[in-house]
């Protein structure tokens, strides 16, 4: 969670100097509804932020957006920048919540090589296509097995086949936006229709 949080705000200051308080309301509007960060929370992650120097206060007159009320602005640093590329391109933590990550990483994908996107993508398309197979190998399991089938009752074994059904198709919406996704990375990033046969994370910015 800690690191969603910070790639969160990391990737919001790549895109202009903000208000603190701002960064708590943009941030729980992609968030939203239920799951929002707390100023208690945000505050501590922005002075853990700054005392790693990934972030540093920032000019009023440079933030976009008028202000309404008293609060410090912050700005990412060079070393904000490299944390950022860092987290974007890290795609073996977080694997139980990385559905939940990767949203926020496709917000801040223009930010990345085509390369880099292109690498990104390809990896949720395969964690979309394990995801969805594992529901629908699990169904199958349940339903054909005796052992299993026979240890539960009927209740039981149709609400889990038809939650195990209903994770399965959100898991294949998922995979055809991602796919989609991919789409416009192709488009905006290659408009040559030229792209590299391999795709992997590059050693520079």
């Amino acid at each position: 969670m800690c690191a969603m949080y910070e790639l969160l705000v990391l990737s919001l200051l790549m895109r202009w100097p903000i208000y603190a308080y701002l960064i708590a309301t943009i941030a729980n509007d992609i968030l939203g509804p239920w799951e929002k960060i707390s100023r208690g929370t945000l505050s501590a992650l922005l002075t853990r932020l700054e005392k790693a120097k990934l972030v540093a206060p920032g000019d009023p007159e440079q933030v976009p957006f008028p202000s309404t009320r008293p609060s410090r602005v912050f700005v990412i640093t060079p070393v904000g920048r490299e944390r950022f590329y860092q987290l974007m391109m890290d795609t073996s933590s977080n694997q139980g919540t990385y559905q939940r990550i990767f949203r926020i990483k496709a917000l801040g994908l223009e930010f990345l090589s085509p390369e880099d996107q292109l690498y990104l993508v390809d990896h949720y398309i395969q964690y979309c296509q394990t995801g969805a197979r594992y529901q629908r190998a699990e169904a199958q399991k349940m339903s054909t097995r005796p052992e299993e089938r026979d240890s539960v009752s009927p209740f039981f074994l149709k609400t889990a086949l038809s939650l195990m059904g209903l994770v399965a198709q959100e898991w294949q919406l998922e995979l055809e936006w991602a796919q989609h996704l991919r789409e416009q990375v192709l488009l905006l990033g290659y408009p040559s229709g030229k792209q590299q046969t391999e795709q992997k994370p590059s050693s520079s910015r």
